[in-house]
């Protein structure tokens, strides 16, 4: 009994004097000893409440209230502080005299990062400072320092890293309103932290303000002492969006696949220029990059990208897109057999959806400039291509460009973009254009669109307007017998046009109809708003009907057809017709003098009397008001 209660004895005072280590166990000379060194490593000042070991739950230390404050410039805040650092080590290893570290806990650690007005960032200010004292002796220069956290792991020798509770905050200075993300919940588990194995990661976070859930799990190396990285396997997720991130890091060049099978654009975190969602399928970036990545480069130029695919699924409506990416210079194509303009995700100003087919076209970026090198389709059982540039960065991007349209039913047309319209045009027609401006929505194209072109359309009809009617009720005839179509059939219109702040200028217009031609010019303007010069010339047979009816039309005849000088005014939908009396005065006038010349040249020659004088004064008045 003796023997058991001497043992109880030991065991008792070996557990009480275990205990009391943490009490006992002064770590302050550490403290105060290796402090000035990570404030110089840092060039930041460092603050520690103080640091224990710890028996429980495993034997190491603990580092409590450490703090690294921010560079005054910035802040007079912390840049990082942690509640906690709990370091845990092996406890056999530990009897026989080495340190295996099994476990290290970051508790609670926030980080402020911030860019300044200048765009320089708190964390480009870390690091030691190199001074030289005048006369000192010049050493010899050491290689530059390289740090990186790849290399950290692989120095770490450690079963498990974990961070607990994380918060991460980034504030813009440099933008207007300043912009500031915040990463709350932030946590992180490293398993098998060794040299020549392959770390196993989980990491999850919150992003705000867009409540955006981030999470990160698999495996990648394995760890070498250089920053190398045989093989990743990842699978990173976005609120909805699942990535998979595979590839290597080797010889300082990073070789990555991004695929997902299935994204919908409702899920992405930022604001797409969208009016309805897009389903994207079978993604796949294959892309390399130099390690460490380029500073100071767009995003174009971080990485060449050797294969770009995807489906673009629109309702009923699938686009395919292949890509390429080399030393900054993208190279898009994108196709399809057929898309609906109901499916599209953008406004097209048509009223009535229509069928798109044969959709191809190319489109090159270069830093800020987008140029679509090519773009086709068959549209209106016609065939339309165009090319041109944008320089993109801007709310109103300049933009010029050319169209060619042959072959295009103008009636489906029309009534795409104006169904309601009483008043319509079929044929068989085609366009040439070429516009530069500024922007797309209707006030900046009604500023800054202008360019020149060439439209015409072939056999067809302007349905809801009769110009020979128009004509007969502008010269007050009745019972004239006409067809009683509303309804103008026409062989040929064709005009030469130039857009500009927001009107269409009419050149050369040219109406060739089996009653009449026409010609003249005007302008519409954006707003639908007609003012027309229109010089009709009817046919032979139709002139000599009215005339018998009118006696201005029969004084208006030249060459034995009728010519009138038609205005057009209103808007296309509801257009107004009326006779320039000017011009028609004119003519009378000029009649008047030919036929009063005649006369008193005959008169003067002696080929006339006065009696014939007479008589053709009569006839004038006849002619001119009907007795």
């Amino acid at each position: 009994m003796k023997i058991v209660a001497g043992v109880l004895v030991v065991l008792i005072l070996l557990a009480g004097a275990l205990f009391s280590l943490p009490f006992l166990v002064d770590l302050a000379p550490y403290q105060d000893r290796y402090t000035p060194l990570i404030e110089g490593a840092l060039n930041r000042k460092v603050q520690l409440q103080g640091i224990r070991l710890t028996l429980w739950p495993r034997i190491g230390a603990r580092v409590q209230g450490f703090a690294i404050m921010d560079d005054p410039s910035f802040s007079s805040s912390p840049f990082a502080s942690l509640s906690s650092l709990d370091v845990g080590v092996k406890l056999l290893p530990l009897l026989s005299g080495k340190v295996e570290v099994e476990e290290i806990a970051l508790r609670g650690p926030v980080i402020t990062v911030i860019r300044n007005k200048n765009g320089v960032t708190n964390v480009s200010t870390m690091g030691p400072t190199a001074t030289t004292s005048p006369g000192a002796a010049q050493r010899p220069e050491l290689p530059p320092r390289t740090g990186d956290p790849l290399q950290a792991l692989a120095l770490l020798a450690v079963d498990r890293v974990a961070i607990d509770g994380g918060q991460l905050t980034y504030r813009d200075d440099s933008t207007a309103p300043v912009t500031e993300y915040h990463v709350r919940d932030f946590e992180l588990l490293l398993q098998s932290v060794r040299l020549g194995q392959n770390p196993t990661v989980h990491l999850s976070a919150t992003v705000q303000p867009h409540n955006l859930p981030v999470r990160l799990d698999g495996s990648f190396g394995p760890l070498v002492e250089t920053i190398e990285v045989k093989q990743f396997d990842l699978t990173l997720g976005l609120g909805r969006i699942a990535l998979a991130l595979k590839g290597a890091l080797v010889g300082g060049m990073l070789n990555a696949t991004v695929s997902s099978p299935s994204i919908n654009t409702a899920d992405v975190p930022i604001r797409l220029p969208l009016t309805k969602p897009v389903q994207v399928k079978d993604l796949r970036v294959v892309a390399s990059a130099p390690y460490p990545l380029k500073e100071g480069v767009s995003a174009m130029e971080l990485a060449d990208v050797s294969d770009l695919s995807m489906a673009l699924v629109m309702g009923n409506s699938t686009m395919h897109l292949k890509g390429t990416v080399h030393d900054g210079h993208a190279k898009v194509t994108l196709t399809a057999p057929s898309v609906n303009t109901a499916d599209l995700p953008v406004e097209t100003g048509l009223k009535k959806p229509v069928d798109v087919k044969n959709l191809q076209t190319t489109v090159e970026l270069k830093g800020q400039d987008a140029r679509l090198s090519s773009l086709s389709f068959e549209l209106f059982n016609g065939q339309t291509k165009a090319q041109g540039s944008i320089s993109i960065g801007s709310s109103a991007p300049p933009f010029n460009g050319k169209v060619t349209v042959r072959g295009v039913e103008a009636g489906p047309a029309l009534a795409a973009l104006s169904p309601d319209s009483p008043i319509s045009v079929s044929g068989v027609a085609a366009m040439d254009m070429a516009v530069a401006g500024r922007g797309f929505s209707m006030p900046d194209l009604s500023t800054a669109l202008e360019g020149p072109g060439h439209a015409e359309v072939k056999e067809g009809r302007i349905e809801g307007v009769n110009l020979v009617q128009e004509v007969v009720a502008l010269l007050n005839i009745v019972g004239l017998p006409l067809d009683g179509a509303k309804a103008t059939a026409f062989s040929t219109i064709e005009s030469d046009f130039f857009i500009k702040q927001g009107i269409v200028r009419i050149q050369k217009l040219l109406l060739d109809s089996h009653d009449f031609q026409a010609t003249g010019g005007g302008t519409v303007g954006f707003d639908q708003s007609l003012n027309l010069a229109v010089n009709l010339s009817l046919s032979q047979t139709l002139s000599q009907k009215i005339a018998g009816s009118s006696s201005i039309a029969k004084l208006a005849i030249k060459d034995g057809r009728l010519r009138l000088p038609l205005t057009v005014t209103g808007t296309t939908g509801n257009p107004s017709y009326g006779l320039n009396m000017k011009e028609v005065t004119g003519k009378l006038q000029e009649q008047v003098e030919e036929r009063v010349k005649g006369a008193v040249k005959g008169l003067l020659e002696g080929t006339a009397k006065p009696e014939d004088l007479k008589q053709q004064g009569k006839d004038l008045l006849k002619d001119l008001f009907g007795r």
